[in-house]
């Protein structure tokens, strides 16, 4: 579905990406490991065409978007939910759900499409009329996950699920993503708690200083000496 290759981008004289390659198949989720400062969100800005790489290049289904913009991949099905949630706190759950449709007509799709989520999310339902600033921080993020769904993702990019969440919700929101994921829908997951997005995804990327340090099957790289040294803690 979707490849990167050999990806160069700057912000201005820092080198940020250095010759990144990719790649997430239909119908897995591909986890983007790494510290801070490592590349992972600009890795995603490409993607979303919110940043124009140097070089390399970037496709979808065998077809180049490196002149597409945002709204062109959002069209093609290809959602970035981003770090920090960035819901919009003076709306309701609801309102913030309905932003995630609004390149869709309204009617009965989008309702079932409200109950999907809900199902996914069932504390969402009983929040539907709240504030979205008065929520929890594991809540808003269960908000932000939906919103993406209500645009359909043939592609969900994820950026930091686990971010500021008691571990107990961290670990009630990856299994969810393993059902959106057996669901139909591919997953591009960045994250820094590399132990719960390999457990949950089929192959990592590990990102050194804006390079692809390490790649290979999740499951094989959790017993990866070099990986849980550095990154599981062991």
């Amino acid at each position: 579905m979707l490849k990167l290759e050999g990806i160069h981008a700057h912000y201005g004289h820092i080198h940020a990406l250095r010759g990144v390659s990719l790649q997430v198949p239909d119908g897995q989720i591909v986890s983007l490991l790494g510290s801070n400062g490592a590349g992972k969100s600009t890795t995603l800005k490409i993607i979303s065409c919110l940043m124009r790489p140097k070089a390399g290049s970037f496709e979808i289904d065998g077809e180049s978007m490196l002149s597409k913009s945002s709204s062109d991949l959002v069209a093609r099905g290809i959602i970035h939910c981003p770090e920090g949630r960035r819901l919009f706190g003076e709306f309701t759950v609801e309102e913030n759900l309905r932003i995630g449709a609004y390149k869709r007509k309204g009617g009965s799709e989008v309702e079932a499409d409200i109950e999907k989520v809900c199902g996914y999310f069932p504390r969402l339902k009983e929040r539907m009329r709240q504030r979205a600033d008065t929520l929890s921080g594991g809540e808003q993020q269960m908000v932000a996950i939906g919103r993406s769904l209500m645009g359909r993702p043939k592609l969900l990019l994820l950026d930091e699920p686990s971010l500021g969440i008691a571990p107990k919700l961290v670990t009630e929101i990856f299994e969810i993503l393993s059902q959106i994921n057996a669901a139909g829908t591919s997953i591009l997951l960045v994250e820094q708690n590399a132990y719960m997005a390999m457990k949950v995804s089929h192959y990592s990327y590990v990102l050194e200083n804006g390079a692809v340090g390490l790649e290979g099957d999740s499951r094989e790289m959790r017993d990866n000496d070099h990986v849980r040294k550095l990154y599981l803690g062991g």
